[in-house]
């Protein structure tokens, strides 16, 4: 809980909790969903033989 606003720690509904977990737990998935898919990219451009080239800007 070291990341966790004290205010909201003390305060906050079990509501307000609920709705900040749904929507971190969203963004844990999409970043997870990320990481795979740049993975995946990266082992078939490895499998593939491909050269390194500088990286493209994050999108």
């Amino acid at each position: 809980m070291a990341h966790l606003d004290p205010d909201f720690v003390a305060c906050a509904s079990t509501d307000a909790i609920r709705a900040q977990y749904e929507r971190a737990q969203v963004t844990a998935d999409m970043w997870a969903d990320r990481a795979r898919d740049l993975f995946l990219l990266l082992c078939a451009r490895e499998d593939a033989g491909g050269t390194t080239t500088p990286a493209a800007r994050p999108t």
